[in-house]
């Protein structure tokens, strides 16, 4: 088994009024709008949970969480939760890098936070964030919608 591994996840989700707030890394943001999904559509929390399962060559978590009314409103950091279980005591988190790609809302101001809760999360300090525009361009989802995409690297225990 080899020492070190990387994997990389991806996710991209719709923008929808019928919910009202942003859930990312666990953390509430206030909005007028919300994230498509079955579970509480956390694209930072599902992006890493992937990015976990492919360093580690357990697929996706479509997997383990089949979109299903048993999974509708579920908590991501249950995904993460199930997904490091997997990995424990076998590999562990040495760095994670983010890029979250999205228009609306201006999600800056909320970077420290976001952060501090991937921290406590996944209880590394080992986290990279990027926030980044898609430039007005209609490019991983188009401009009514929210992308994540997010690197790993596991070193065997």
């Amino acid at each position: 088994m080899r020492d070190y591994r990387i994997g990389l996840g991806i996710d991209v989700h719709r923008f929808t009024k019928k919910r009202k707030n942003l859930i990312l890394a666990g953390f509430l943001i206030p909005s007028s709008f919300g994230i498509e999904a079955i579970s509480d559509g956390d694209i930072i929390l599902h992006s890493l949970s992937d990015a976990i399962c492919g360093a580690f060559g357990l697929g996706d978590i479509g997997d383990y969480f089949p979109p299903s009314k048993k999974h509708k409103d579920l908590d991501s950091k249950k995904i993460v939760n199930f997904i490091l279980k997997k990995i424990e005591k076998k590999f562990r988190i040495v760095n994670m890098d983010i890029t979250l790609i999205s228009e609306k809302p201006k999600l800056v101001p909320y970077k420290r936070k976001i952060l501090k809760s991937l921290r406590k999360i996944f209880k590394t300090s080992q986290i990279n964030l990027k926030i980044k525009s898609k430039e007005g361009l209609n490019v991983l989802g188009g401009k009514n919608s929210i992308s994540c995409l997010s690197v790993v690297l596991l070193k065997k225990c």
